[in-house]
């Protein structure tokens, strides 16, 4: 799998339990798997298998699809910054419409900064 995607997938479960106030083990016993192994797919060190994912999806009431990014990765780009546009999109998606109202006003303050 691209590191790229495998970094990406980990960023997004780990934003998507800590909203869910879940501990690595909690999940894991939710999804029958251990906290270890939560913690390898969240540092990347491993990738969930399809079964895993649904799993995850259900348990976190996050559709599969928002474990995966949208479009193409850059080369060029850090893991980091992957990591943080990440977690970024998954807050977002927790936001009611008005704070999302607000978010976007921020950002676009500053894209002009």
């Amino acid at each position: 799998m691209n590191e790229q995607i495998k970094s990406y997938l980990a960023s997004q479960l780990r934003s998507f339990r800590r909203q869910a106030k879940l501990t690595q083990e909690e999940l894991g016993v939710r999804i029958h798997r251990t906290g270890e192994a939560v913690s390898n797919i969240e540092r990347g060190k491993s990738v969930p298998t399809l079964e895993t994912l649904v799993a995850l999806s259900e348990t976190l009431s996050i559709p599969l699809r928002d474990f995966f990014p949208t479009g193409a990765f850059d080369d060029d780009v850090s893991q980091n910054r992957l990591k943080l546009e990440a977690e970024a999109a998954s807050m977002l998606r927790g936001l009611t419409d008005a704070q999302l109202h607000v978010a976007l006003k921020q950002i676009k303050a500053l894209e002009d900064y």
